[in-house]
C-alpha cells in the first residue's frame, strides 16, 4: 500500500514565510509520501532553508496562493495530486483513507478532503471543528485547510486552480461540483495561531463575511484586503 501511495500521488504545498510550521508539516508528510512539491512565494524567512532539509521539489512564484497551487499542479507527473497547506499535520490513518479513495476507479472524477481539527483544544476550537464538519459533510464546501485530493486528469479537465489570492479553494470546489466532493474518515490538524491571535469568534466571523462577499460576486481583491486586515 505504501508503495502505491508513493508512486501515484504528489503533494503540493504553497508556502510564504512558513518557517514556524513547515518543518513539522514536511517531517509529518515525508514519512508517508515520496513526491512533494513546494511552491514558495519568495519567503523572507527560513522557509527555503528548512525545505532544503527534505527531499522535495522546490519552485518559486509571486505571492498568490491560487497561482502557487496551480504551478504545483502543473509540475505533477503522478496520477493523483494532494494539495495541502503549510501548517497541516495528517493523522496516522489518513494514508489508509487516501489510499482507499485513489484506489477506487469510481473516484477518478471526484475529489476528497479530510476532516479538520485544531492544534489547540478549547470550547472554541471544538465548536468551530463541528461547524467545519457540517459545512464539509452537508454543504460539500470544505476549507482549503482540509486538503484536496484529486486525479490529475480531473484537475486538468476543470482547469486547475484559478490565480486568486483568496477563495481559490471555494472556486475549485465549485468547478469540481459539490456532488463530487467526498469527506474522508480521517483528520488534518491545522495550526490555530490566526484564531488565537485575532480571537476565535472574530476570525470565524471574518471568514464567514468574506465567503458571503465571494458568493455575492464582490471583487476578489477587496475580499482579500478584508481577510488580511489586522
Amino acid at each position: 500500500m505504501d508503495d502505491f501511495i508513493k508512486k501515484n500521488i504528489t503533494l503540493v504545498i504553497p508556502t510564504y514565510n512558513a518557517e514556524k510550521t513547515i518543518y513539522k508539516t514536511l517531517d509529518n508528510v515525508s514519512k508517508k509520501f515520496q513526491k512533494i512539491i513546494i511552491v514558495d512565494a519568495d519567503s523572507k524567512d527560513l522557509t527555503r532553508k528548512i525545505c532544503d532539509k527534505f527531499t522535495i521539489q522546490f519552485f518559486t512564484s509571486k505571492k498568490n496562493r491560487g497561482l502557487q497551487l496551480n504551478i504545483g499542479g502543473e509540475k505533477c507527473d503522478s496520477d493523483w495530486i494532494f494539495f495541502l497547506h503549510a501548517d497541516s499535520i495528517l493523522d496516522s490513518d489518513a494514508v489508509n483513507e487516501i489510499n482507499k479513495f485513489i484506489s477506487n476507479a469510481k473516484n477518478n472524477y471526484k475529489a476528497a478532503a479530510l476532516k479538520l481539527k485544531f492544534n489547540q483544544n478549547n470550547i472554541y476550537s471544538f465548536l468551530l471543528s463541528k461547524i467545519v464538519f457540517f459545512r464539509s459533510k452537508y454543504l460539500k464546501l470544505p476549507y482549503g485547510d482540509q486538503g484536496l485530493i484529486i486525479s490529475k486528469v480531473f484537475y486538468t479537465k476543470i482547469g486547475g486552480f484559478k490565480p486568486l489570492p483568496i477563495m481559490e479553494d471555494v472556486e475549485i470546489i465549485k468547478n469540481i461540483g459539490f456532488k463530487n466532493i467526498i469527506l474522508l474518515d480521517s483528520y488534518i490538524t491545522t495550526d490555530s495561531i490566526r484564531y488565537k491571535d485575532q480571537g476565535w469568534l472574530f476570525r470565524s466571523m471574518i471568514n464567514l463575511y468574506c465567503l458571503s462577499l465571494y458568493f455575492l460576486g464582490f471583487n476578489i481583491n477587496l475580499i482579500n484586503k478584508i481577510y488580511h486586515r489586522k
